[in-house]
């Protein structure tokens, strides 16, 4: 059973995870969109609103800069892995991102509503269950994986290793309003109650390299933080045992510990006379605090290991070899991590993860269509994630919106779209993506797994993979009720 928790850990760091984004991208140019005051606080759509558990906003997709073409490389009709012999140290180092990271932000509506009142402010609450995963890995440690123990007298910075886990319900009030002409605010307060977090942190990975192995050792720190959670680490043993007591969890407030957080955002629509009236630039960030968990709900260790690992060595995913460096990968890492119990002498502080957004909207033909650039960061522990998003937006009418949009930067490029129905009174709907593959390639391996006999059906020659791992579908629903003070 141990095996497989550390199967999963690898799985868990080596792979995309799934996500639901806050909202899209796509929806940050359409006036009438119910959520894109989530991106703005200052963003109001034409009419009071609401929304329910289920159908306000749900989505799933995945969240990285690791795309396929950085582990599999198509040669002579073949999809080779990064770990062939075939494929270079140089091929595989300039595939490689800077600051590879997999992230992950689920964020699901339980109630959500806003209403105008007077001089056109607009009052906004939402309380949704969010969970979140940032996953930072340091570029050298898959620059480790490829060379294995080819080479030596090389030196490897694979510190800052850093996973992160939570997961809370969180409540926000939101307001905004007309400054002057054409300039408008917003500030959104945030409550945070959290119910769980995990985090691990290797902050010194040493190497020494030598011609047949690799010596690597760590220093680090490991926490978990839930109500009736009991980590405990057997004697001789270096990964603690889980168990669960949910008694303990319902009896002692189910809440691990509490948190704020802010959004503040500005808009400013410039006035002027013929088909670009209406020239918006925009700015906000978001989720801008700190989480505290008590003391009584936190589990931290210290990591502190040595191990001497030879590396993968020409392994094909075709062959059991590859089943068996696995195996001996889990073993290191096991021995790596070396836990250690630590008494919690206080409560355990995280950042609440802020985001910062900036766009520029020029619209033209009087506002019925537009074209917009969008800037998006993510703060994680270790690095931010840089976003550029071009989008053309089609708004022929009040109550219909059509956003189409190109994001690049940090990621392969993707294409993506939205389509909203906003009538000022009733039901709306919207539906999109904010990244969705342009690029495939043919992946014969995926022919031996999966079988071609379905693809040649379709009229293919067999499977294809996308070349973006980023992949992502949201919809929602919402009810618009009118209003005296909308536009």
């Amino acid at each position: 059973m141990k095996r497989i928790h550390i199967y999963t850990a690898i799985i868990m760091l080596m792979m995309p995870v799934l996500a639901g984004a806050q909202a899209l991208k796509g929806s940050y140019f359409l006036d009438n969109s119910m959520n894109r005051h989530r991106m703005n606080p200052a963003f109001t759509p034409r009419a009071n609103y609401f929304q329910l558990a289920g159908i306000g906003n749900l989505g799933i997709g995945t969240v990285t800069n690791l795309d396929i073409p950085t582990f599999f490389y198509p040669q002579n009709g073949q999809l080779l892995n990064f770990l062939h012999k075939d494929v270079s140290v140089d091929q595989f180092s300039k595939a490689l991102p800077q600051h590879p990271h997999l992230d992950a932000d689920l964020n699901t509506t339980l109630l959500s509503f806003g209403f105008f009142t007077k001089r056109k402010s607009y009052w906004t609450f939402d309380l949704d269950m969010r969970v979140m995963a940032d996953v930072d890995l340091p570029r050298d440690l898959f620059m480790l994986l490829k060379k294995g123990a080819a080479t030596s007298g090389e030196s490897f910075n694979v510190g800052n290793v850093n996973a992160y886990a939570s997961g809370a319900v969180q409540a926000a009030l939101g307001y905004s309003r007309d400054i002057i002409k054409g300039l408008r605010a917003g500030v959104k307060a945030r409550f945070i109650a959290p119910v769980a977090y995990m985090g691990l942190n290797l902050e010194n990975v040493r190497l020494t390299t030598g011609r047949d192995k690799w010596n690597v050792s760590t220093e680090g720190y490991a926490h978990a933080a839930m109500l009736g959670l009991d980590l405990s680490l057997p004697e001789g043993e270096t990964m603690p045992d889980f168990g669960f007591n949910p008694d303990r969890m319902l009896s002692e407030g189910v809440l691990a510990g509490w948190g704020y957080s802010f959004d503040l955002g500005v808009e400013y629509k410039y006035e002027m006379e013929g088909a670009f009236n209406g020239f918006t630039v925009s700015a906000a960030v978001t989720d801008l605090g700190q989480i505290f968990y008590s003391k009584d709900a936190v589990h931290s260790f210290s990591s502190q290991g040595s191990v001497d690992w030879v590396g993968f060595q020409d392994i094909s995913m075709n062959n059991t070899d590859f089943e068996a460096a696995l195996d001996d990968l889990a073993s290191s890492a096991e021995d790596l991590l070396n836990l250690e119990e630590m008494k919690s002498e206080s409560s355990l502080m995280t950042s609440s993860m802020p985001r910062l957004y900036a766009g520029v909207e020029v619209p033209f033909l009087w506002n019925t269509m537009s074209v917009g650039l969008l800037y998006s960061a993510r703060f994680s522990h270790s690095y931010a994630r840089h976003e550029l998003t071009a989008s053309y937006n089609l708004k022929p009418c009040k109550w219909f919106g059509l956003g189409l949009n190109w994001s690049f930067l940090n990621t392969m490029q993707t294409l993506g779209w939205i389509i909203e129905f906003t009538p000022k009174v009733g039901p709306t709907f919207y539906i999109g993506g904010d990244y969705l593959p342009v690029s495939f390639a043919r992946a014969p391996l995926l022919d031996k797994w999966a079988g071609k006999e379905m693809m040649e059906s379709m009229g293919l020659d067999g499977w294809y993979l996308p070349m973006s791992l980023r992949l992502n579908l949201n919809f929602g629903i919402a009810f618009t009720l009118g209003s005296k003070y909308g536009r």
